[in-house]
C-alpha cells in the first residue's frame, strides 16, 4: 500500500451505487470501509450517496471527504450529508471537478446552501450556538485540504508554507466588518471578486486581482478553443 495520499471518486451517482451492489454486493463506500484499509491517507471525492452508518465509518476512520459542491449540484447528483457528517466528527476538503467555475466560496457556499435546502435549516454546517459559519467552512476546509494533500499547508504557522489570501478591504460589501464578519461576508457575499493579492510559497502569483500569467494563458486558452470548435 502506499504511504502517500490516496484519492478515489465513490458514490458520487446513484446510479454507481446500483452497479456496485449488483457487482460487489457492497455500496461503494461500504465497499472500500470493509476491504481497502481507508484511514487518514485517504480522500474519498464526493461520497454523495452515503449511508448514516458510511457517514459515522468514513468520520472515524479519520479519512478526508472531498466535495465538489458546484460540480455535483450542476450535475444534479445529489446533497452529501455534511451537516451529520462534521457532527461526527468528519473532515472535509473542497474542490472542483469540472471547471464551471472556480471559486473557493463559491464552492463553500453551495455546500453550506445545500445543507439547507435538505434541512429546511439555516447556518448548518456548524458545530457551535451563533457561531460563524463561514469560519467554520473555511477552516474545516483548509485542514481538511491539507491533510487529503498531506502537505505542510492550511494555516498561517511557523514551518508552513506560506499561502496567504488578501481581501480587498476597500470593497463595499467588506465595510465595517470585523474578524470572522469578513469570513461570512466573502463565503456568502463577495467570494473570489474581492481577492486582491495571493501568495503561494510567500511567492506573489496575483496582484491587483489578476494573475501575473493571465495574459499568456488567456492567449492559449484561446488557441485551445479555436482548435477545438475548427475555428
Amino acid at each position: 500500500m502506499p504511504e502517500g495520499p490516496i484519492h478515489i471518486h465513490a458514490a458520487e451517482q446513484a446510479k454507481e451505487v446500483e452497479e456496485s451492489l449488483t457487482v460487489l454486493g457492497r455500496r461503494p463506500v461500504e465497499w472500500l470501509l470493509d476491504n481497502a484499509g481507508i484511514d487518514s491517507r485517504w480522500c474519498v471525492i464526493h461520497a454523495t450517496h452515503t449511508t448514516e452508518a458510511e457517514i459515522r465509518a468514513l468520520a472515524a476512520s479519520g479519512a478526508v471527504v472531498g466535495l465538489c459542491p458546484i460540480t455535483e449540484a450542476s450535475l444534479g447528483d445529489g446533497v452529501f450529508d455534511g451537516a451529520d457528517y462534521l457532527g461526527a466528527g468528519g473532515r472535509f476538503g473542497v474542490g472542483t471537478d469540472s471547471n464551471i467555475q472556480i471559486d473557493a466560496a463559491a464552492e463553500l457556499r453551495q455546500l453550506e446552501y445545500s445543507q439547507r435546502l435538505a434541512r429546511r435549516a439555516r447556518n448548518v454546517m456548524t458545530l457551535q450556538e451563533a457561531e460563524s459559519t463561514g469560519r467554520r467552512l473555511f477552516a474545516s476546509a483548509l485542514a481538511g485540504g491539507a491533510r487529503a494533500l498531506q502537505r505542510p499547508i492550511g494555516a498561517l504557522a511557523v514551518g508552513l508554507r506560506a499561502d496567504i489570501v488578501l481581501l480587498d478591504e476597500n470593497h463595499p460589501d467588506l465595510a465595517s466588518r470585523h474578524g470572522d464578519e469578513w469570513l461570512d461576508a466573502w463565503t456568502f457575499v463577495v467570494g473570489r471578486t474581492t481577492v486582491k493579492t495571493v501568495l503561494v510559497g510567500a511567492e506573489i502569483v496575483v496582484d491587483a486581482g489578476r494573475h501575473r500569467m493571465r495574459p499568456a494563458i488567456e492567449a492559449r486558452y484561446k488557441t485551445v478553443i479555436a482548435n477545438l470548435s475548427g475555428a
